[in-house]
C-alpha cells in the first residue's frame, strides 16, 4: 500500500508540474462557473421583481434545488469526457516511450503497484475537479432557502463515479498504444461507443441485455435526480475494475513470453466476470435504493405503496400487447424494453420484484378500418402489415396474425391498442397506455388496476337512462364518456379502477352493487315507477349525483325536495360582450377544493391561489334548507355582480342581450349557489350527496370532469378512487441572497478566482523550472 501511495505521490506531482493540470482545472472551474452561477444569478433578479410587484408572493412554485442547476448537471457530465483524455492519454504510455517502464519492472515494483498509483493519482485528480463542483454547489447551499443538500451530494458522487470511470478506460487506452495522441483519440472512440452501444441492435434479446449493461448513457441520471441504487454505483465499480483489470492484463503480458491465447483467455474471463456481477446486481429485488430528495420525486407514492401491499407475494405477471397497426407501436417493440421496464416499472418492482413480464407482438384493425389498406394500395390486411413493417423497419416476422392473436385473447374491446393485461391469481386486467407524449399510464391508473385484482368488488358508478340523459359512455359533447368510461382518456375513472354502468328505471330496479346513482339532466319527465326507486334509493342513505339544468327544473324538482333542496326557476345570466348571456365562470368553493386532490385544486389549495373558475353554460341557482338531517355546504357559486342576475322571462341565447326587468321576474342575488354536496347519518352509514344547477360543466365539451370535478366522484367514494399521488410543494422557493449578491458572484467566480487559480499554477510552474 505504501508504494501504491509513492507512485500516486510521484504521478501526482508530474501532474501539476505541467501545464496540462493546471490549464484542464481552470477550464473545468470557468465551465463550472459559467453553468452554476448564472443560473443564480437569474433567479435573483426573478425573485426580487417578483417581490417588489407582489408583498405576498409565493415564491417559486419548482423545487430550486432542482430547478437551478438541473441544465447545469446536465452540461457538465456531457462535457466531462472532453477532459480526461487529455489527463490519461500519456500516463503509462509515456512510461513506455521514454522507457523507465523497464526500469520500473526491473525493481521491486510490482506491476499492480504502478497501476493502482497511477490509477489513485488519477482519482486523486478527479477530486480536485470535484470540488471545483461542490464549491458551487456549497454557494448555491447557502443562496436557496431550505436547499437540498443530500441532493447535491448525490450528482456530486454521479459525477465523481463517471470521471473515476473515464479513467480507468483511458488508463487501459494509455496502456495499449505508445503514443499519447493516438492513446486521446482511441480515449475518445471508447467514450462515443459506450455511449452509442445502448441502441445497437435492441431487437435482439441477449444482445439487448448486454449493450445495455455495457452501455454509459444515462447512468447518472438517476443519482443526479437523487436516487442513488446500488445497481448504478456497481456498475461504475464493476467498469473500473473491468478496465484496470485489463490494464494489469496488458502490462502483465508485455512482461511474459506467453501465447496470446493466455491474455485473451484472461481478458475474457475478467468480462466474463464483470458481466455475471453486474448481472446479479441488477435483478429486481437485489437492488438497494436510497431516494435522498425531501419529497421522496424519485419514489412511488405513499398511497401507491399501500395498494401494492394488498399484493401478498404471488406472481403478478404482466404481458404487453403490441399492434404493428396500432397506437404507440414504436414504445412496445424490443428495441425500447428496457426503457419501458426502467421508466415504468423499475419504481413497482423495488416494492414488488415478483413481476414477471412477458411480450405479444401481433397485427389487427378494427373492423371497417381500412387506413393501412388504402394507404399502401394493397389487397388485405396481411399485405399491409407487410409493408408497414418494411415502411418502419422493424422486423415483419415479430408480429403474429390475427388468426393467430385471436386463439389467445382477443383485443377488439381495447381498439387492438399498445395495452398491458395484468395476471395476478387468475384474475386479469388491462392497464392502458394513452396516444400523448407521456404514452405509459400514471401511478392511479396502475392503483386502479391493482385494486381490480385485489379486491372483491370494486365502486360502480350507475347512470340512469331512458330520457335522454347525458351518457357515460357517448362521445358527444354533452355527453359524460371522458371523465367515465373512456379507455382513451386519462382522466377516467374507468382508467382508475371505478366501473361504470347504466341501468333504465322503466325495466330495471337500481342494481345492488350501485356505489353512486347518478341522474344526468333528464330530458323528459321521469314516470312514477322511476322515481319512487330512486327516492327509496335515497330514503334508504344511498349516495347521488344529481346535476339539474335550466329549463328542466320541473323534471328534477321532485328528487330534490325529498332531500330539502330546490332548483330556483330561470336562468342565471351574466352580461358579457364576448359570450352569450347564459356562459359565465362561476368559482370553486374552499369546501369544494377539499373534496380531492384533482391536480388543480391541491394546487389551489397549497398556492392559496385566487378562486378556481368553473364555466357554467347555463346554470340554475339552488335554494335549500337543512331537512332531513341533511348538512349542506356550497361547493360551486359565483359572486354578485351589477351585470349578473337570474332571468325569468324568456331567454334568448343568441339574439340580443338580455335586459334585468324585476316586473317579469327577474331576481339578483348576493350569492349565486350552483353546486351543493349534503351529508347525513342513515341506516349506520354517511350518505354523500352532490347536486348541482348545470351539468354542462362536467360535459365532454368543457373537460372540468376529468381535470377538475372528479373530485366530487372521490368524495362520495370516501376518497378512496381514485388513488391520488401527488406530492408535496417544495419548501426551497426562495433565494436567501438578493440580486445584488447574484451579481457579485458571476465576477467572483467567473474571472477572479480562475485567474487566482492560474497564477498559483505559472507561480508553481516558474519556480518548478528555475529548480
Amino acid at each position: 500500500m505504501y508504494t501504491i501511495f509513492k507512485v500516486a505521490q510521484a504521478e501526482l506531482r508530474n501532474m501539476f508540474y505541467s501545464p496540462i493540470a493546471w490549464l484542464l482545472t481552470v477550464v473545468f472551474f470557468v465551465l463550472c462557473a459559467w453553468q452554476f452561477v448564472v443560473p443564480i444569478e437569474e433567479y435573483t433578479r426573478m425573485q426580487q421583481v417578483m417581490q417588489e410587484s407582489d408583498p405576498d408572493w409565493l415564491g417559486f412554485t419548482a423545487g430550486l434545488s432542482w430547478e437551478i442547476f438541473a441544465k447545469s448537471y446536465g452540461q457538465m457530465i456531457d462535457k466531462l469526457y472532453l477532459f480526461i483524455p487529455l489527463l490519461t492519454m500519456g500516463i503509462i504510455n509515456r512510461e513506455i516511450q521514454s522507457g523507465s517502464i523497464k526500469l520500473l519492472y526491473s525493481s521491486p515494483i510490482r506491476t499492480r503497484d504502478i497501476v493502482f498509483g497511477k490509477y489513485l493519482a488519477l482519482v486523486a485528480f478527479n477530486l480536485v475537479l470535484i470540488t471545483c463542483v461542490a464549491l458551487f454547489l456549497l454557494t448555491g447551499y447557502f443562496s436557496i432557502a431550505h436547499a437540498e443538500y443530500k441532493w447535491f451530494l448525490s450528482a456530486l458522487l454521479a459525477i465523481f463515479l463517471l470521471a473515476c470511470t473515464y479513467s480507468a478506460i483511458g488508463l487501459f487506452i494509455s496502456s495499449v498504444t505508445a503514443y499519447q495522441i493516438v492513446a486521446g483519440i482511441i480515449t475518445f472512440v471508447v467514450f462515443f461507443a459506450l455511449y452509442a452501444i445502448q441502441d445497437l441492435w435492441q431487437q435482439y434479446d441477449f444482445v439487448r441485455d448486454l449493450t445495455w449493461f455495457l452501455s454509459i448513457s444515462g447512468r447518472t441520471n438517476q443519482m443526479v435526480a437523487g436516487l442513488i441504487t446500488t445497481r448504478e454505483i456497481c456498475y461504475f465499480l464493476i467498469i473500473i475494475c473491468l478496465f484496470i483489470g485489463f490494464t494489469l492484463i496488458k502490462l502483465k503480458s508485455t512482461q511474459e513470453s506467453k501465447h496470446w491465447r493466455v491474455s485473451t483467455i484472461r481478458y475474457l474471463t475478467v468480462f466474463v466476470a464483470a458481466l455475471a456481477i453486474g448481472y446479479c446486481t441488477s435483478r429486481p429485488g437485489y437492488i438497494g435504493y436510497a431516494d435522498v430528495t425531501v419529497r421522496q420525486l424519485n419514489t412511488l407514492h405513499s398511497a401507491t405503496q399501500a395498494v401494492l401491499k394488498e399484493l401478498d407475494g404471488s406472481p403478478l405477471k404482466v404481458t404487453l400487447y403490441d399492434n404493428l397497426l396500432g397506437k404507440n407501436m414504436m414504445a412496445g417493440l424490443p428495441e425500447h424494453r428496457n426503457k419501458y421496464i426502467r421508466d415504468f416499472w423499475e419504481r413497482v418492482t423495488r416494492f414488488y420484484p415478483n413481476i414477471e413480464f412477458a411480450y405479444e407482438y401481433y397485427y389487427d384493425a378494427m373492423d371497417g378500418d381500412s387506413l393501412y389498406i388504402k394507404h399502401f394500395r394493397v389487397k388485405n390486411l396481411h399485405e399491409a402489415a407487410d409493408k408497414y413493417a418494411e415502411f418502419t423497419g422493424v422486423n415483419r416476422a415479430l408480429f403474429q396474425s390475427p388468426e393467430e392473436m385471436r386463439k389467445k385473447i382477443d383485443l377488439k374491446s381495447e381498439d387492438y391498442g399498445l395495452v398491458m393485461q395484468l395476471e395476478y391469481k387468475q384474475k386479469k386486467t388491462f392497464l392502458r397506455t394513452y396516444n400523448d407524449i407521456e404514452i405509459w399510464p400514471h401511478e392511479n391508473h396502475l392503483s386502479g388496476a391493482i385494486r381490480r385484482l385485489t379486491r372483491d368488488s370494486v365502486p360502480e358508478l350507475v347512470f340512469t337512462t331512458g330520457h335522454f340523459e347525458r351518457s357515460p359512455f357517448r362521445r358527444g359533447e354533452r355527453e359524460y364518456s371522458n371523465h367515465t368510461s373512456s379507455k382513451d382518456s386519462r382522466g377516467s375513472l374507468f382508467n382508475k379502477g371505478v366501473n361504470i354502468d347504466t341501468v333504465n328505471l322503466q325495466t330495471n330496479d337500481i342494481p345492488s352493487k350501485t356505489s353512486i346513482l347518478v341522474v344526468a339532466d333528464p330530458r323528459a319527465a321521469l314516470d312514477s315507477v322511476e322515481r319512487n326507486k330512486i327516492l327509496h334509493w335515497l330514503d334508504q342513505g344511498g349516495d347521488a349525483i344529481l346535476y339539474a339544468e335550466p329549463g328542466k327544473q320541473e323534471i328534477m324538482q321532485p328528487l330534490l325536495e325529498r332531500i330539502g333542496v330546490t332548483a330556483d326557476k330561470g336562468t342565471i345570466v351574466t352580461l358579457n360582450k364576448h359570450e352569450m348571456p347564459d356562459f359565465f365562470q362561476g368559482r370553486i368553493t374552499d369546501t369544494g377544493a377539499n373534496l380531492g386532490n384533482e391536480l388543480p385544486l391541491y394546487v389551489y389549495r397549497m398556492l392559496h391561489t385566487p378562486p378556481m373558475n368553473v364555466f357554467h353554460k347555463g346554470a340554475v341557482n339552488l335554494s335549500y334548507s337543512s331537512t332531513g338531517g341533511f348538512k349542506i355546504q356550497p361547493i360551486l357559486d359565483a359572486a354578485a355582480k351589477e351585470d349578473r342576475w337570474i332571468e325569468n322571462g324568456h331567454l334568448v341565447a343568441d339574439s340580443a342581450a338580455p335586459v334585468f326587468a324585476p316586473q317579469e321576474g327577474d331576481i339578483k342575488k348576493e350569492r349565486y349557489i350552483t353546486g351543493i354536496k349534503m351529508s347525513r347519518m342513515i341506516n349506520g352509514k354517511e350518505q354523500r350527496i352532490i347536486v348541482t344547477g348545470d351539468a354542462d360543466f362536467m360535459s365532454n365539451g368543457r373537460s372540468m370532469g376529468e381535470k377538475l370535478f372528479n373530485a366530487g366522484y372521490s368524495w362520495i367514494m370516501n376518497n378512496e378512487y381514485p388513488v391520488y399521488h401527488l406530492s408535496a410543494f417544495p419548501e426551497d422557493k426562495f433565494m436567501r441572497i438578493g440580486k445584488t449578491g447574484g451579481k457579485i458572484l458571476k465576477p467572483v467566480f467567473v474571472y477572479i478566482l480562475p485567474s487566482l487559480i492560474l497564477l498559483t499554477g505559472i507561480i508553481l510552474l516558474i519556480r518548478r523550472k528555475r529548480k
